[in-house]
């Protein structure tokens, strides 16, 4: 079967990058091309962009959240033997006990996976979404609130390994949390931009009967406060203050008709060239490049405070019943996947 996976210029971020190597050390030799089938594990990718059309598809513990849904989702050629949460779920007509949790928790199951003492951990990293790279100046944040920055797009093997032995993980990148949770090391959400998906993390922690509160830190720079200015205008705006599920559900189910609205990808890229590099070009120009300098100190210097104090909030971590409930669920279907 073909693993799905989201890939960004041929990149791979950490929650996706964690099916190159998971399932191969889980499945073994189930694990083989095979253009007929696709797999749908680690990750957002339930979705039309990401699942070619007329193949057989197998879910595990993977969700929705961004694209148009596949056409025929739910239908003869798919197996769906669980899924990220009660959100995906409820979107997808699914019975509950469908919800179990995302399958980052798998990595529990591998000896390299086996959580450390408390002893033996230390220090505090934070991982920023993937998005938030290009204009984003998190990893100077970080250097000066004393935190240690894990890039998304690093090796997740490494990765992983680094939030194994911290003592507290700082995440907006959601599978940083999920990844945090299985090793028992406890964490923070945050969210840094309107991008952050409010959907797929109450999916994610509402399957571990955890809250969802999670601190907005905002904009590192200049170029990344235009970008977050933006995405109102270009239908990427994920994040709710208001974490009610029913109200978060129909926000994603109007994304939804907004994507599959005939116009919308030209729509798209002129809102991109309006709000996002027009803005940009006119900083870059000279004369602008003082009040440049100006707004990225301003904005560094509020978003290494937000950070210090985000790190000081109580942390989270599933209770540890509830976490091998839903972690024994997944392993008794690891034998469904090539039956």
């Amino acid at each position: 079967m073909q693993i799905a996976l989201y890939t960004d210029d041929g990149k791979t971020n950490f929650g996706d990058d964690l099916n190159r190597w998971l399932w191969s050390r889980l499945l073994g030799s189930t694990v083989e091309a095979d253009d007929e089938v696709y797999f749908a594990g680690v990750g957002t990718v339930i979705s039309k962009g990401l699942l070619p059309p007329n193949r057989r598809y197998i879910v595990l513990g993977s969700g929705v959240g961004y694209d148009i849904l596949p056409d025929d989702v739910g239908g003869p050629s798919w197996k769906i033997l669980a899924v990220r949460g009660p959100l995906t779920a409820k979107v997808l007509g699914l019975p509950a006990d469908k919800a179990v949790t995302d399958a980052a928790a798998l990595l529990r199951l591998l000896p390299e996976c086996k959580p450390l003492p408390e002893s033996e951990r230390a220090g505090v990293v934070f991982m920023p979404h993937c998005s938030t790279l290009a204009d984003g100046n998190w990893e100077r944040v970080c250097a000066l609130a004393g935190v240690t920055f894990l890039d998304p797009f690093e090796d997740s093997e490494k990765m992983v390994q680094r939030i194994r032995r911290a003592k507290l993980v700082i995440a907006d990148a959601m599978h940083a949390a999920i990844v945090a949770d299985a090793l028992r090391v406890p964490w923070i959400p945050v969210a840094l931009s309107p991008q952050s998906n409010t959907f797929k993390w109450l999916d994610w922690t509402r399957s571990l009967g955890l809250p969802y509160e999670p601190v907005y830190l905002g904009a590192s720079s200049a170029l990344e406060a235009i970008g977050n200015f933006s995405y109102r205008f270009r239908g990427i705006s994920h994040y709710s203050a208001n974490r009610n599920i029913d109200r978060v559900t129909r926000k994603f189910e109007i994304d939804q008709r907004l994507r599959a609205w005939r116009v919308w990808p030209g729509w798209s890229r002129l809102m991109r060239v309006l709000a996002v590099r027009i803005p940009q070009r006119i900083l870059d120009l000279k004369p602008f490049h003082g009040a440049r300098k100006k707004m990225d100190q301003w904005y560094l210097k509020r978003a290494v405070q937000a950070l210090r104090e985000a790190a000081q909030r109580p942390a989270n971590l599933s209770e540890e019943s509830v976490f091998d409930a839903r972690l024994h669920r997944l392993q008794s279907l690891l034998k469904d996947i090539g039956a």
